[in-house]
């Protein structure tokens, strides 16, 4: 149901199977989350974080809801007892931040990016007949729409353009150059893969700042190859490691993730499966050092219609 992958490891969302959520049917997945430290009671926010896909199974849209305000109201009541009881309620106003995605065949040529009031970001992307990305431009938009949901492109600001060139040095190994929109290359990558094709490791230099590098590594389950380590580490600024290791069951389902930074760890990640039909319906997030755990079910849109076609 879920597949981390070399290229979504560090992503934000979570990188669900398109094979599975086209063979299921499935439309949409709503997280219902809810927040619970450490010796107290669970808080339920009504926040929420859900995926939309298209009919091929990819991610056409993500978005969640955070909280920018919070009000607080006293409320007193007389109890059974005639004496006064005083509560201390929270009301919430949110922000719903969303990214969508459009393809074109099996590659991404737009992802656009709003912040939940009236700042719209878009990158464009174009590529070679091999599939390799060779253009990135990014933009900030305007929408000239009144409806929220609705976009209509209206002005358009370019804020980068990057493009890219590589080449092959053997069926194992691609090397990229990363150029600026002046046309001068600011980036190089070296990536190494083994012989299913899969990214065992990514290393990258930069022009004009030699000394800096980073470093991706990758390695995977010998059975079928599914992500076991994610690692990252770098020195741009104070030295970091980033690392996510996997775990899976006995139905090849992932089990557990742990997040770890400069070999600390920030998350460990729960995912609970259904046997009877292997559906993911619940994640559980541990935070040990702000000592709080983060509870998530899922709900499933299949985008049925019933017979009275309403």
């Amino acid at each position: 149901m879920l597949l981390p992958t070399a290229e979504t490891a560090f992503e934000p969302q979570h990188n669900f199977n398109p094979e599975v959520i086209k063979t299921k049917g499935i439309k949409k997945i709503t997280f219902e989350i809810m927040d619970k430290k450490d010796f107290e009671v669970a808080v339920d926010k009504s926040l929420t974080e859900t995926y939309e896909f298209n009919g091929d199974g990819k991610l056409s849209r993500y978005y969640y809801t955070t909280i920018v305000k919070t009000n607080e109201r006293q409320v007193t009541k007389v109890n059974r007892g005639g004496h006064k009881v005083s509560n201390t309620y929270s009301d919430y106003i949110y922000d719903t931040i969303s990214t969508t995605f459009f393809y074109s065949e099996n590659n991404l040529i737009l992802k656009r990016y709003h912040d939940g009031l009236s700042y719209y970001e878009s990158r464009y992307y174009r590529y070679d007949q091999m599939g390799h990305l060779t253009k990135e431009l990014r933009f900030k938009e305007t929408n000239n729409s009144v409806d929220r949901s609705v976009f209509i492109l209206g002005n358009q600001v370019l804020l980068s353009e990057d493009s890219f060139q590589y080449q092959k040095y053997s069926s194992g190994q691609l090397k990229s150059v990363f150029l600026n929109n002046e046309n001068r290359p600011y980036k190089e990558r070296i990536t190494n893969y083994d012989s299913l094709g899969r990214k065992k490791n990514e290393n990258e230099y930069y022009t004009v700042a030699a000394w800096i590098q980073q470093e991706s590594v990758f390695e995977y389950t010998d059975k079928l190859g599914h992500l076991t380590l994610a690692k990252f580490s770098g020195n741009t600024g104070n030295k970091i490691l980033i690392k996510n290791t996997y775990e899976y069951d006995e139905l090849n389902e992932l089990y557990t993730e742990k997040q770890y930074k400069n070999d600390i760890l920030l998350r460990e990640i729960s995912y609970v499966t259904s046997k009877a039909d292997q559906l993911l319906n619940s994640i559980v997030i541990r935070d040990p050092d702000n000592k709080s755990i983060r509870i998530i079910k899922l709900k499933y849109d299949y985008g049925m219609i019933g017979k009275r076609g309403k």
